[in-house]
This record gives C-alpha cells, structure tokens and sequence, in this order.
C-alpha cells in the first residue's frame, strides 16, 4: 500500500513537471526542486549509463548480481515519474497549442507570473547572499538580456537546430529555475516543436533528432549540474536567477510585437493573470513544504 502512494505521489508529480514543461514558464527541474525530488532525479540519470553497462555485464556473465544492478536503475522512480510527465504531455499540448494562438498575450501573461514566482522559490534556497554572490547573478541577468536580444525570435527549422535545440532544452529543464520550454521559446523552435509532438506519425525524424539531442544533453549536463550545485550552489543559483529575469524581455516583446491592443481592460486582465501565475507557483511550493520531504543536494554550509 504505502509503494502504490508512493507511486501515485511520483505520478502526480511527473504530471506537475510535465505541465510545466509544455508551457513557456516555470521549469520541470524547479518542480523536482521544489517536491524533493532532485537530488534522485540527477543521481539517477548520471548514474544511468554505468547501472545499464552493469546490468548487462550481469546478464552476460550471470555472476548473480542481476536484482542488484537492477535496482540501481531505480525503475520505481522513473517509471511513475515518466507515466506522469507522458501524461501531462498528451493532455496539456492541446490545450496550450490553442491558448497560444487564441490568447497569446494572456497566456504569456501568465508564464511571466510563472517565471517571476520561480525565481522567488530559487532565490529562497541560496543560503549566502554576499557581494561576490550577488555579482555572478548580474553575470546571469547580462547574459540573458544579450543572448534574447542576439538571438532572433525565428530561426529556421534544419535538423542540426533541432539537435542542437533538443540538447540545450534539456539542459534548461534539468536546471532549477531555467524552463527547457523557454529555451525552445528564446530559440525560435517552441510552436514548431509543439506542433511536431502533437503530430509525431509525420515528424518521427525530427522527434528523434531532437530526442537524440536532448538524451545527449541530459547525460552531459546531469554531472555538471550536480558538480556545480554541490560546489558552487549560491553562486550558481544567482547565475540562474539573473539569466531567467534578462531573458524574460522575450515574452514581452513577443506580446508588445503583436497585434495585442494595450488598452485598459487588457492590461488589467494581463495583470490578473500575472498575478494568478505567481499565486500558481506560491500555492505549489507551499504544498511542497507540507506534505514531501525535500531532498535537496547536500550543501556544505561552509561554501559560499
């Protein structure tokens, strides 16, 4: 009984991750962060190519320690964890594919909510606020305003832009407070991707590329990050912290290139829904704290 909870608990939250990953906002990684989960989730896809390796190596020399590298692959965990996040795909494509097109200022509206509030959480987990600090987040915030502003809003659609977007989206959505989403959203590739998982029968080529990508981009990245967050985790955090808020002119670009009248009402709408995605995120992290235990990365206390 308690692993079928257990189970559902990994479910619902994989299917937190996954809504979160659809939409251009918060990130899946900052989910994981934030429900206790993180710390598993790194070890475990770092871990992922060796258990593998010694789970064959058992099968092969039938030495016996078959149940033993089995279970180093933690199925438990990422089964349910990826039954939620599938789900959440197949359900929620939809439904954001059409806010996109039908209430583009609104919804975006909403992600920078979400975006901003994240932010908020992340900051909340930096333990040391020091001056040295606090200059690798301008670091952060430099960056992300340049890269919004270098990058153009559309870029084009060949097979080495999809790996290359496939590769940098996953690194984004493994991280605390970058969305993968976003990043696809920076490049120019978010509609375009949207649109080829909900129709994967006639983009299998594309899908693999990218997936090919992003598998590769998850392996790399899963050490460096966890490296980086036991070794540097204020610093890297601010870092984070800076380059979400200086790409966040990319929305708000988006929204005031658009036909989108600026008027009264819509501004008090648009503001509603900010507010309503801040809330979103504030509601979700208290949920966190009450009811999962959270299991962060271990951080030497003494490290700035």
């Amino acid at each position: 009984m308690k692993k079928i909870k257990g189970s559902i608990i990994l479910i619902l939250k994989g299917f937190l991750m996954g809504i979160c990953d659809i939409a251009p906002g918060i990130s899946g990684g900052t989910i994981a962060f934030i429900t206790g989960i993180y710390e598993r989730l790194m070890n475990g896809i770092k871990g992922y190519p060796s258990a593998l390796f010694e789970l064959l190596k058992s099968i092969i020399k039938r030495n016996g320690k078959f149940k033993e590298n089995f279970r180093k692959l933690d199925l438990l965990f990422f089964i349910p964890l990826g039954l939620g996040i599938i789900t959440a795909f197949g359900l929620g494509a939809n439904i954001i594919k059409f806010m996109l097109e039908k209430h583009f200022a609104y919804t975006m509206s909403f992600f920078i909510g979400l975006i901003l509030a994240s932010s908020a959480v992340i900051y909340k987990e930096i333990k040391h606020h020091n001056l040295k600090n606090i200059m690798f987040g301008f670091i952060g915030l430099i960056l992300g305003m340049s890269l919004s502003i270098a990058i153009p809003i559309k870029m084009n659609h060949s097979m080495p832009i999809i790996f290359l977007s496939g590769f940098l989206a996953i690194i984004a959505m493994l991280l605390p407070g970058i969305a993968g989403d976003f990043v696809l959203f920076i490049l120019g590739q978010y509609e375009f991707m949207l649109n080829v998982f909900l129709n994967l029968r006639d983009n299998l080529k594309t899908f693999s590329v990218f997936l090919m990508g992003g598998i590769l981009g998850a392996l790399i990245s899963a050490k460096v990050i966890s490296y980086l967050l036991k070794k540097y985790h204020a610093k890297t955090l601010y870092v984070l912290l800076g380059l979400v808020i200086g790409s966040l002119n990319i929305p708000i670009r988006r929204i005031y290139s658009s036909d989108f009248s600026l008027n009264l009402p819509n501004l008090t709408t648009m503001l509603f829904l900010l507010l309503l995605g801040i809330t979103a995120v504030y509601i979700i992290n208290k949920i966190a704290e009450r009811y999962y235990h959270k299991d962060f990365i271990v951080i030497d206390e003494k490290q700035h």
